[in-house]
């Protein structure tokens, strides 16, 4: 980037000469106060920031040395590295040091973000009932989109996953937990919607981990066995309503689906104990072999699950 191609806001010199702060006047400090500007940092942050969210810098790419950007912003040395540090603690920048050390553009990891959101969950006490009933407003909605416009591949990978899945659950349960996570992200994934698919994302690893906790504790009971045979054939024949293009039905079905899933979780956890994304769970958990729905679903409402959706299961 040419000095030529940047340009300060019209802001005034105070941002660039953030540095040498200027006595105020009681009047002009109280309309600083209210009109905060922007520091010349935030400034050069947001300009790169720009840069690589635009794709004109891609991930790998070096920015140049330090001293060549300190001369296009003309910011002093103290401004540049904070500038620096506030892309950094973004992960868009890795920064390192040496003679061949410097700032390079990061790819995006998607698993980060959802780590952090999850360790924000669990700072704000949200509970797996709460998570689930996310799930269960994400996932529907996304095989919704997919039946509305039916891809052979796509089905082909959805399917592909069930068999894989079929396969594991003889031998190797937690790569058979880890499938049945899987299936759900390969259904946002390919629904064509990106939002959707961040949104489901960002639980992806509180959900996975909740499936490979349930499965080792679990994987000596033989009456487990059954539940998984169900599960897999609920993907199949979501798979099957896809390929029909039956958007309504399919959302419907998935919908149920979870909720009965979901059931049979909070039946075996605590749904109202907050969410660990730090270690593994912990704990005994209660039967799940012999947990049944009633005829009513269990309620969706704030006050039930606040309370973890526990009132409607009984095993």
């Amino acid at each position: 980037m040419k000095a030529s191609s940047f340009r300060w806001p019209d802001i005034g010199h105070a941002v660039i000469m953030a540095d040498m702060p200027l006595p105020l006047s009681p009047r002009s400090a109280t309309a600083s106060a209210s009109n905060k500007r922007p520091k010349a940092a935030e400034v050069v942050a947001s300009e790169l920031r720009r840069q690589i969210v635009t794709g004109r810098l891609k991930p790998g790419d070096q920015l140049q040395p330090e001293h060549v950007l300190r001369s296009e912003f003309e910011i002093s040395r103290p401004t540049m590295r904070e500038a620096l540090r506030l892309l950094e603690s973004e992960s868009l920048i890795t920064i390192s040091r040496g003679k061949h050390g410097g700032a390079r553009v990061s790819s995006v990891d998607l698993g980060a973000v959802a780590r952090q959101v999850g360790v924000f969950l669990q700072l704000e006490g949200t509970t797996l009932a709460d998570v689930w009933l996310a799930r269960t407003l994400i996932e529907p909605p996304a095989a919704g989109l997919i039946a509305a416009r039916p891809d052979p591949e796509i089905l082909a990978s959805l399917e592909s996953n069930i068999d894989e899945a079929r396969q594991a659950a003889k031998v190797d349960l937690i790569r058979y937990a880890e499938l049945s996570a899987e299936f759900s992200m390969l259904i946002t994934r390919h629904c064509g919607s990106n939002t959707i698919h961040l949104l489901s994302a960002l639980i992806s690893d509180i959900i996975r981990r909740q499936h490979e906790h349930v499965t080792e504790q679990t994987r000596e009971r033989g009456s487990v066995d059954r539940l998984r045979e169900e599960s897999l054939r609920a993907r199949e024949k979501a798979v099957e309503l896809m390929r029909k293009g039956k958007v309504v039905e399919i959302e419907k079905f998935w919908r149920m689906h979870l909720e009965h899933m979901r059931d049979l979780v909070l039946a075996a956890y605590d749904g109202r104990a907050t969410i660990d994304v730090l270690t593994k769970p912990v704990g005994k958990l209660r039967s799940i072999g012999k947990v049944r729905r009633q005829e009513q679903p269990v309620s969706t409402s704030p006050a039930a699950v606040k309370a973890g959706g526990r009132g409607a299961l009984r095993a």
